[in-house]
């Protein structure tokens, strides 16, 4: 049983990639909920439909990035703790500037506790924008090959 340690990571790295940008997706409208009034676009409320859209075009970039459909799947389940580890550090940002007065401990119980609608929602949204993602990418894959092979 020969392992081929380089190759595994080099795939381990090519998910982690993958999972970049619905992580910082997932960061940032963690942290919107809670603060809209500390991000873009500036409100009094968080707006669901923004949350969703954000969510939802991360999620079909990070599947349009991956090379198979099953790492993509990964990479969409990988960005869930990367995303909550990214709205726990934004969350310490309004602590640092005084706007409240929590204990440093407390912050990733809190991100958890206000922003778990976010942080469930983008569990569905990253599998489905990570399969639509590869249909994306398989079509165009698809419809540029015939052009390659002609040259």
């Amino acid at each position: 049983m020969n392992i081929d340690w380089s190759a595994q990571f080099r795939r381990v790295l090519r998910i982690l990639r993958t999972s970049i940008v619905p992580a910082l997706a997932l960061g940032y409208t963690a942290f919107y909920s809670i603060y809209p009034s500390a991000t873009f676009p500036v409100s009094s409320d968080a707006s669901f439909s923004w949350i969703l859209l954000v969510l939802f075009a991360a999620s079909i970039a990070g599947g349009i990035q991956a090379e198979y459909l099953q790492e993509a799947l990964v990479a969409g389940v990988a960005a869930l703790p990367l995303g909550f580890a990214l709205a726990v550090l934004l969350a310490f940002t309004p602590g640092l500037a005084g706007l409240y007065l929590l204990e440093p401990s407390a912050v990733p119980f809190f991100i958890a506790h206000f922003a778990i609608l976010v942080l469930v929602l983008s569990f569905p949204v990253n599998l489905l924008g990570a399969v639509i993602g590869q249909l994306i990418r398989d079509r165009f894959r698809a419809s540029r090959a015939p052009n390659r092979l002609s040259r």
